[in-house]
């Protein structure tokens, strides 16, 4: 009979939960597991991924019109009927509002399979929740199994808040590279040409603050100063106009672009010249795994998370301080001017390909089953 895993996460919106999510859903099917993934907060008329792998099983979540309180209850006794039902080997929580109400619903089911939480950004920086938020999140993460966290700064934030003991927390890279990330790749990029002859810097993140896409704005300016460039921002966000702001600010309008969300950025950024991460803090960094895939020149600041590791402290792509405008147009110049050699970044990114990260993740959560 198959093993069965369940993955539990809000929605699949665009963004880096939702990738690895169908990342460790892709390496558990061609291991020939039964897959489900649950939306605790989403329904079948959202936006999300299209290239849900076949195999796996979809599912939501019923959303009910209730205050915090009985939503969570209600949430929780679905999902217990679910797993007395399902009798899963396994369940991996992924983000906050999906492990609470899955842990609760997993421990009302009397608690089948093993449970993990998948832990991606530095709890320290993103635990803003009602108290009562707070308890049940700590209470999830004492009764799990193990948490996976994707980074070595994620691990430590999550010890210092002593809710579990720390030889139940798991360093697992992102599995980052999987067969939809090349498909992508591989196709053929609609998105106005860069100008001939003009290095093409680009971003990708959402415009919010810690981002800090402003820094960049500023640090653009500067490198033109010195070498004629463009650069576009792939992404959305409450930021959007402050950028804009500062476009208009600094007289860019003709050579920054806002192009918003894309479904396939990848086209794009594999006919770039550099690609250039300027956040204040990140989970892991997985736009960075993907711009070393394409052999592309990576400058990022040596933020909390991942990015450092990912370079190996600067051996793949030039490590700058956090909010430093000077030191990032630097950085970004001396990129430009000595660009790194591709195949050698390819080599690195393979490090987290679904096929290396997966078996870690295979070991932790099914290992003597």
């Amino acid at each position: 009979m198959k093993k069965k895993l369940i993955i539990c996460i809000p929605s699949l919106r665009l963004g880096g939960a939702a990738k690895i999510a169908l990342n460790i859903t892709e390496y558990f099917l061609q291991e020939s597991m039964a897959v489900t993934i649950l939306l605790t907060h989403s329904s079948p008329s959202d936006p999300g991924f299209k290239e849900i792998p076949s195999a796996a099983r979809l599912i939501y979540l019923p959303q009910r019109e209730l205050n915090f309180a009985f939503r969570a209850v209600y949430k929780a006794n679905w999902l217990r009927n679910f797993f007395k039902a399902e009798q899963p080997d396994a369940v991996l929580a992924v983000r906050h509002d999906a492990t609470v109400v899955a842990a609760l619903g997993w421990k009302m089911a009397f608690k089948p399979g093993k449970f993990f939480i998948r832990e991606i950004n530095p709890i320290t920086r993103t635990l803003h929740r009602k108290k009562i938020m707070i308890w049940l999140l700590r209470s999830a993460y004492a009764s799990a199994t193990a948490v996976i966290a994707n980074s070595k700064d994620v691990a430590s934030a999550l010890i210092s808040k002593n809710w579990l003991p720390g030889t139940r927390i798991h360093v697992v890279d992102n599995p980052v590279l999987g067969t939809g990330f090349f498909d992508k790749a591989a196709q053929v990029n609609t998105y106005p040409a860069k100008t001939p002859g003009v290095p093409l810097l680009i971003s990708i993140g959402r415009l919010e603050p810690m981002k800090d896409f402003a820094t960049l704005i500023q640090a653009f300016k500067l490198v033109r100063e010195q070498i004629p460039c463009e650069l576009v921002i792939i992404g959305e966000g409450t930021g959007r106009l402050i950028l804009e702001e500062w476009i208009d600010r600094l007289d860019l309008r003709s050579y920054v672009r806002l192009p918003g969300a894309m479904e396939n950025p990848y086209s794009l950024l594999k006919e770039s010249d550099l690609f250039v991460l300027s956040s204040k803090y990140e989970g892991f960094g997985n736009v960075i795994v993907e711009a070393l895939a394409l052999g592309i020149p990576v400058v990022a600041t040596d933020c909390a998370g991942g990015p450092a590791y990912i370079l190996n402290q600067g051996e793949f792509g030039k490590m700058v301080p956090v909010a430093d405008v000077q030191r990032l147009a630097d950085g970004i110049v001396q990129s430009l001017n000595k660009p790194a050699e591709p195949d050698r970044l390819r080599r690195r990114a393979m490090d987290f390909s679904v096929a290396t990260v997966g078996k870690i993740y295979n070991r932790i959560m099914f290992a003597n089953q």
